[in-house]
């Protein structure tokens, strides 16, 4: 072997050492992640291997450590119950690294996992912590299962940092869960009464559950609003010719022996609200306030007197040994689902539908609004209100608290000091009373002076009360306790990912790009038939 060879071998060698050195690592090991768009590969002891391009230089850390909180606290995927597959969860850390592209997170299990966890491959998933760390979350279009290595994956991702585990659905059903409405017990959903759990409905109504008891829920639909049911609305308008009917086998006859809380998801018909606001004449940049409404359960619908006050109200005069005695003693004998309230298939709800005074939040990626409730049980409506230019003046106005001229804004201007420094003296009237009439004389011949040319000076209180009473922080007008606002835009947007399946109209663009470029759009495509005689139009 001569001397060019031995170092055009050792020139080899040095060169795929890197290489190596970047596939096999470590846990717990500083790892640099090339930023020249080329894959990084990391492959840890467990078979588990993160992967990712990048568009500049980055570290990156990687651990195992007992899972923060347990499995069966899960977002972002129907069904139950979920159970932990690894006992370890695995932490990644970067500097901070938003440069990163396609990043994904493959984590390795074993058959006997999978065998003690009673849980097939196809339904297992990287869930990641969510940033309260109260939930693990599962994203399902980022998610990729291989059965053959028995690898899951959470992919594209472009921030990497925080914590996963591999956790699992026992259930023989596999992907996403749609339950079925209905009243009877083929319908019903067990809630296991630990952890969180999600249940979405064929129309996309979705729950989310967190319990401390067991129980079974059905969520029906029923036909009609009756008009009597709105007297409690003031203004909003029912979207839908229809309610939901959510019963829960505890009737909510004593709302405390459940704790539980629950965010309702219902699903918003895109298209139908844009025929609606045409109809009212919102204008393109016009905004409609979107809200539930519900027909909460009559506690003590006869005047009774009983043991209706609820556990919360009593652990208050109790020790915590004794509450623990009494809520065992309640739940003693009706602590299986089918044995708390067998009879609560008919509930006496309230008279009219109420808002719901909680804040909403508009899931626009899946159209829905979500809002958490303390009793589930109960009817629920959407509703929508215009918001008109007066009505979005209108909390502004209150803020200033004078009572006598309304005429024009200069008025209002003047009145502001005056009721600052009225409510000046009434804090300062317990310390010396003859300085006070002194120095509110002279604040109000000083005040008024600078105000005309200037707002942004001294009465900087009454200001900020307007803007965070009115306006959210990107200055946009702020809906009332309950709702969401929407705009002709946004609804519009809404309306056209529903034609096109929720996708970007690729082949509309296609056509549309042809025709600018040619002057001609593509040409049709058929698969040989007429279609005129094929497709029946209903003239309405």
């Amino acid at each position: 072997m001569t001397s060019g060879t031995v170092s055009s071998l050792l020139v080899l060698f040095l060169s795929c050492t890197p290489a190596l050195a970047q596939t096999q690592a470590q846990f717990n090991q500083v790892l640099n992640v090339n930023g020249d768009m080329k894959l990084n590969s990391f492959q840890f002891p467990d078979r588990s291997k993160v992967e990712t391009f990048s568009q500049k230089q980055q570290q990156i850390i990687v651990n195992q450590q007992t899972p923060a909180i347990p499995a069966n606290q899960v977002t972002g995927s129907t069904g139950q119950p979920f159970v932990a597959i690894t006992p370890q969860s695995m932490t990644i850390s970067t500097n901070k690294a938003t440069d990163l592209v396609g990043g994904q997170v493959e984590m390795a299990m074993t058959m006997q996992n999978l065998q003690n966890a009673a849980v097939q491959p196809d339904n297992t998933y990287v869930a990641m912590l969510s940033p309260d760390r109260q939930t693990w979350m599962i994203q399902e279009t980022m998610r990729s299962v291989n059965s053959t290595d028995l690898t899951v994956r959470m992919v594209k991702r472009n921030q990497l940092d925080g914590e996963y585990m591999v956790v699992g659905r026992q259930t023989i059903e596999t992907n996403t869960l749609v339950v079925p409405f209905g009243s009877d017990g083929a319908t019903s959903v067990a809630i296991q009464g630990t952890g969180l759990q999600e249940n979405e409905f064929q129309d996309g109504f979705r729950m989310s559950t967190r319990a401390t008891q067991p129980m079974t829920m059905n969520v029906d639909v029923k036909d009609g609003v009756d008009q009597g049911m709105l007297a409690g609305l003031q203004g909003q308008q029912v979207v839908n010719d229809y309610r939901y009917s959510v019963i829960t086998n505890l009737a909510a006859v004593t709302p405390d022996l459940n704790q539980q809380v629950t965010v309702v998801q219902m699903p918003i018909n895109a298209v139908r609200i844009q025929k609606m606001m045409q109809a009212m004449g919102v204008s393109p940049t016009g905004q409609v306030a979107i809200a539930v409404a519900q027909r909460g359960v009559l506690q003590n619908p006869g005047g009774a007197t009983g043991n209706l006050g609820g556990a919360a109200t009593q652990r208050r005069g109790l020790t915590r040994g004794e509450f623990r005695k009494e809520v065992a003693r309640q739940i003693q004998a009706g602590t299986p689902t089918n044995g708390n309230n067998p009879v609560a298939t008919q509930l006496l709800l309230a008279p009219t539908f109420t808002p719901i005074q909680a804040d909403a939040v508009l899931d626009q990626t899946n159209m829905r609004i979500a809002i958490p409730v303390r009793q589930v049980d109960g009817e629920y409506i959407l509703t929508m209100q215009m918001m008109g230019g007066a009505q979005a003046a209108q909390p502004a106005q209150p803020a200033p608290e004078g009572q006598r001229p309304t005429e024009g804004q200069r008025p209002t201007e003047g009145k502001q000091p005056t009721a600052v420094q009225s409510e000046a003296p009434v804090t300062e009237s317990q310390t010396p009373t003859a300085e006070a009439p002194a120095s509110s004389s002279i604040a109000k011949g000083e005040r008024p002076t600078p105000e005309g040319p200037s707002n942004s000076t001294e009465p900087a209180k009454p200001e900020r009360r307007q803007e965070n009473s009115g306006k959210d922080k990107y200055g946009q007008t702020k809906p009332a306790q309950g709702a969401v606002i929407m705009t002709m835009k946004m609804i519009d947007d809404m309306a056209e990912a529903v034609l096109w399946g929720g996708q970007a109209p690729i082949t509309r663009m296609m056509n549309d790009y042809v025709k600018a470029q040619t002057g001609k759009g593509t040409d049709p495509i058929s698969n040989g038939t007429s279609s005129s005689s094929s497709t029946t139009k209903l003239i309405v």
